[in-house]
């Protein structure tokens, strides 16, 4: 496996879910559905807002999932920057050229740039045209009522696709491996280093608010 095989699974928790604090039973059910659609990845981040750090039901869930939680202060695409701030350090530390992204967020777009795009979207949820029209790879999945469960996903080929997929079939995050012990570390310190991004990259203009799908 050569360092462009790597695929790295980013949620955005708020546009996927659809809620700045969901349901137990709803955010397993879904969370669950698309790292059932995602496949083999190398680790899974979720990014969301939130102003309460002495609770945090959804950071708990998540790393029971073996997802990890990349919380950030309240602002406009606060989330989206944090996990794009991590998609480029991944990409730089870990040769990271596959990035799969649950979310319609056209500010997802970029990601492009660095290598494969492989959007999840639920079966009726709209897309923006900025992101579709960049993206290699669409995979709608059947919205969940609420319980853990996987939806069969419908994948679609997109016009942006240039060469041959490449496929992890056998490589999944284990003890003693770097991606059991990224995903550790993102759930540990997720809220810190969420922190952090946001301040580093505050400066940044966003394009809609955070969450919603821009056009």
């Amino acid at each position: 496996m050569t360092t462009e095989d790597v695929r790295v699974l980013l949620i955005d928790l708020e546009n996927a879910v659809g809620a700045i604090r969901p349901r137990p039973r709803v955010l397993r059910g879904r969370v669950t559905a698309l790292l059932g659609a995602a496949g083999p990845v190398h680790h899974a981040i979720a990014g969301y807002s939130g102003a309460d750090l002495a609770d945090d039901p959804t950071a708990s869930l998540l790393a029971e999932l073996g997802v990890g939680a990349l919380r950030v202060a309240p602002a406009q695409d606060a989330a989206e920057n944090a996990l794009l701030s991590h998609a480029h350090r991944v990409h730089d530390a870990l040769g990271c050229r596959v990035f799969v992204v649950a979310s319609a967020d056209r500010r997802f777009a970029e990601l492009a740039a660095l290598g494969r795009l492989e959007l999840l979207a639920w079966a009726d949820q709209p897309i923006a045209t900025k992101l579709l029209d960049v993206a290699h790879e669409l995979t709608r999945v059947p919205r969940p009522s609420g319980a853990p469960q996987v939806g069969h996903a419908e994948h679609e080929d997109h016009p942006a696709e240039s060469g041959p997929v490449t496929a992890l079939d056998a490589f999944r995050p284990g003890p003693g491996t770097l991606g059991a012990v990224l995903a550790a570390l993102l759930v540990g310190v997720g809220i810190g280093v969420g922190q952090r991004v946001v301040e580093a990259i505050g400066g940044r203009a966003g394009h809609g608010p955070g969450g919603g799908v821009t056009h």
